[in-house]
């Protein structure tokens, strides 16, 4: 059975937090690079159900070429390909100009109601000049509108013509305006599900497919939810700390903790070619359980224990957190071999964002948190 020395009676303690500052150091410089999957940055993801070999590099610049757009990338299984088309840029363009018109249409509306109400007013007081300023206003706020209005759906009209054509509309008709610039926008997406199922079809013969498109907005959306979830963790996480430990050195140094093993995991994201996306992002949230799970328990047993020395409780606190840790991460690794053999893309994406999110909680955990609470605890003790 191998023991573990324990590191915690060293004079160096201090300078073992070095280690997980490069990691994440080298965690940062490599997430810059990182990128995202279509559910969050749009386009479409195809998966189809071939035996058909093929060449991925080529039959990738042929789709990226019929379609338009960046060189689409190809994960080729046994029975299975999938495949990522990054976004058009004329239905990008177009889904902008859309929300644009929706805008001015808002605007439109509540200006349009307003003026009538006042203009109502007016009647039974045409006197008012404050009234009559009123719906001044409300007129000319009704005309700028109308006029974004055209503005907008011109500009989608344009920029979706390669789809629908030119459609005519009725420049003063509102409601004839929303009817065609909401169509234009659906026929375009189905006219291009369908010219990429033609393109793939033409290059790769398939039986079944499944066919997901997410537009840019709905994966700005998911990314914000998912950014606004992360700051939640981390500061209900601090408070329940505070609440434990009514200290901000243990809250900040479990935040470090957690913190860093998800910097070092976007990193590890780039080396493995894991794409920023909805699955990889239930693989982070997951990685904070685990890291705080370790962080509280090392917290606790210096804190909160009195038996022993601080850096005997430490190192108790290492050997049952490793115990933990190590099993944790034999069933991810096992998890992420598997993915790899059987090519399922989503368990490869959490198990492989997790096993590497864990062994770097390892480093990060006990040779950075440990030692920053072993010096608190140190600190308090003397008093200062």
């Amino acid at each position: 059975m191998v023991t573990i020395p324990n590191i915690y009676t060293s004079k160096n303690v201090r300078y073992y937090i070095v280690i997980p500052i490069i990691l994440m150091l080298i965690g940062i410089l490599l997430s810059t690079h990182l990128s995202l999957d279509s559910s969050l940055s749009g386009g479409v993801s195809l998966t189809l159900q071939t035996n058909a070999t093929l060449n991925a590099q080529q039959i990738s610049s042929q789709i990226g070429s019929a379609l338009k757009v960046s060189t689409p990338s190809i994960f080729q299984s046994s029975g299975e390909i999938q495949i990522t088309i990054p976004n058009n840029k004329s239905l990008v363009n177009g889904e902008d100009y859309l929300l644009n018109f929706y805008a001015y249409q808002a605007n439109y509306t509540t200006s349009y109601l307003n003026a009538t109400t006042l203009q109502n007013a007016l009647l039974h007081s045409p006197s008012n000049t404050t009234l009559a300023a009123a719906l001044a206003a409300e007129n000319k706020s009704v005309e700028e509108s109308l006029k974004g209005m055209n503005t907008q759906l011109s500009l989608e009209l344009g920029a979706l013509s390669p789809f629908v054509g030119t459609p005519s509309y009725n420049s003063s008709n509102p409601a004839n305006m929303t009817q065609v610039a909401q169509s234009a926008y659906v026929g375009a997406t189905a006219y291009y599900k369908q010219k990429v199922l033609t393109t793939v079809k033409s290059l790769v013969p398939f039986t079944t497919y499944t066919y997901q498109q997410v537009t840019p907005t709905l994966g700005r959306y998911f990314l914000g939810q998912f950014e606004a979830i992360v700051i939640a963790a981390f500061v209900l996480i601090s408070i329940a700390v505070l609440i434990v430990f009514r200290s901000w050195a243990p809250a900040l140094a479990i935040i470090f903790g957690a913190g860093n093993d998800m910097v070092i995991a976007l990193g590890a994201m780039v080396v493995l070619n894991i794409p920023l996306g909805l699955a990889s992002l239930g693989g982070l949230l997951m990685l904070i359980g685990y890291a705080i799970d370790t962080e509280m328990l090392t917290a606790v047993r210096i804190l909160k224990r009195r038996e022993g020395t601080p850096e005997e409780r430490a190192y108790h606190a290492m050997k049952t957190g490793l115990t933990m840790t190590t099993a944790a991460i034999v069933s991810f690794a096992v998890l992420f071999i598997v993915s790899i053999i059987a090519y399922v893309p989503t368990y490869y994406e959490i198990s492989g964002v997790v096993l590497f999110g864990l062994l770097a909680d390892i480093l990060t955990t006990w040779l950075g948190n440990t030692p920053i609470i072993l010096m608190y605890k140190k600190r308090h003790d003397r008093g200062g």
